[in-house]
């Protein structure tokens, strides 16, 4: 993973910050975040990475997950 210059604000957790991914030979822009600083009611965010669970795929028990349908997909 590599750091992103792209960023978002949370009116809930702060401010976020993105990674790009690099899958195979292949940079995915923008697949993960984290909230560096986040609002002191959410401070247990702080430093933990999210990805977008409509563009990666999930296995949950070895089971593969069925990727939501969303804004993001």
């Amino acid at each position: 993973m590599r750091r992103s210059d792209r960023r978002s604000a949370c009116p809930y957790k702060g401010f976020a910050r993105y990674f790009d991914v690099k899958v195979g030979d292949r940079w995915r822009e923008g697949l993960a975040w984290t909230y560096p600083a986040p609002f002191r009611e959410v401070d247990p965010v702080r430093g933990l990475v999210a990805f977008w669970n409509e563009k990666v795929d999930l296995v949950v028990d070895g089971e593969l997950l069925e990727r939501p349908k969303s804004l993001f997909s």
